[in-house]
């Protein structure tokens, strides 16, 4: 029996979106990559298949579809570009997951819909940052907050009209809804990798949070920034892990085209060992993503699967973006072939959100309870 079985109906949307992917997104992918912008258009359209509104329950007209399906779209979008299959996983995990889960009812109308109708959210968590130039500092009143400062970082920041944001208070932490404004500046980073993530630097300027657009706040602040946390770590694992399959049948494609010496290199020995390390990496990764997406389907606690799952899939994806360059040689350092950008991509989403330092003080902390 298999260790991981998939519905018809997830089956069927595994072979929609491969489909779409095969279509719409490769023959754009490397010009997606170069330019490095925001995919308004290819996102529309993912908005149109109901994809960038996957988990949001039917009530607010969202696909309510289960976490499973969530990756799977994700994994294999990811398989062709991992800046649109991150976009998909912001908007589902890190700005929907949360206003399901904790916002108002009359938040959740306003802005699910928002989501269901194409709009994209943008997320902003908090950093603790010594830099007084990269702070953000919050003035109280007695029904307003006041914000100023900088924002590293901000997923899906580049079009997002209203963001999700993770703001210090005087004595707590607390989640925002956000509207964009005219007082919010908006810089591209040019980043290794992910270039087309639309992560960019948000500055504020005066920019004013009235206290009913607060989404979670006080003691449920800290566990539900958690939850969050883990949910996401279940999407962004789904991105690493298309990440390495990408590289992974790159490698295998290449490895029997290239002749050396009359016979083509997958028969070196060698190249053979590097295939099967990257292929049994990501049978395992795959293990772990699905299990803990289907804890999370299945109402059970998913947070340390979750942890793993992002510790190893994100390993994973660089471990497959190396060996891929090595077997393409001196061609896997050139555009004239996609493994460089997996191994840029992998870089980067190894961390975004949590880095392995922290995934690996959480599971060590949970070991040791």
């Amino acid at each position: 029996m298999a260790l991981i079985n998939l519905s018809d109906e997830q089956k069927l949307i595994q072979n929609e979106v491969r489909k779409f992917a095969a279509a719409e997104l490769e023959p754009i992918s490397s010009e997606i990559d170069q330019v490095g912008a925001f995919p308004t258009e290819i996102v529309k359209r993912l908005s149109g298949l109901g994809l960038s509104s996957l988990i949001i329950p039917e009530t607010y007209g969202g696909a309510a579809l289960d976490t499973t399906s969530l990756c799977i779209a994700v994994e294999e979008l990811s398989k062709v570009c991992a800046s649109i299959g991150s976009i998909l996983a912001t908007n589902n995990c890190l700005v929907a997951f949360p206003l399901i889960t904790y916002a108002s009812e009359e938040i959740k109308n306003h802005y699910l819909q928002k989501l269901v109708q194409g709009e994209i959210g943008g997320f902003s968590a908090y950093l603790q940052i010594d830099d007084p130039d990269r702070k953000i500092v919050c003035q109280e009143s007695e029904d307003t907050y006041v914000l100023s400062g900088k924002q590293d970082f901000v997923l899906n920041g580049e079009e997002a009209n209203f963001f999700v944001m993770q703001v210090s208070l005087s004595n707590t932490e607390a989640l925002f809804i956000l509207d964009s404004n005219r007082d919010m500046k908006r810089t591209r980073h040019d980043i290794l990798g992910m270039k087309s993530a639309g992560i960019v630097r948000l500055e504020f300027t005066n920019v004013t949070l009235k206290h009913d657009t607060c989404i979670l706040a006080g003691e449920r602040a800290q566990v539900g920034f958690q939850k969050i946390r883990d949910y996401a770590n279940i999407g962004f694992s789904a991105v690493a892990l298309g990440i390495a399959q990408a590289a992974c049948d790159a490698s295998i494609k290449y490895s029997k085209e290239r002749k050396q010496f009359g016979r083509a290199i997958c028969e070196f020995p060698m190249v053979q060992d590097m295939l099967v390390e990257m292929k049994n990496k990501i049978d395992a990764v795959r293990f772990f993503v699905y299990d803990a997406a289907a804890q999370c389907d299945n109402g059970q606690d998913y947070s340390s699967k979750a942890s793993v799952a992002r510790l190893q899939s994100s390993d994973a994806a660089v471990f497959c973006g190396i060996k891929a360059i090595q077997i393409h040689g001196g061609y896997g350092y050139t555009k004239d072939y996609p493994v460089e950008c997996y191994l840029r991509d992998a870089k980067v989403l190894q961390l975004l959100q949590q880095s392995p330092l922290d995934l690996k003080s959480k599971i060590a902390k949970e070991l040791l309870r």
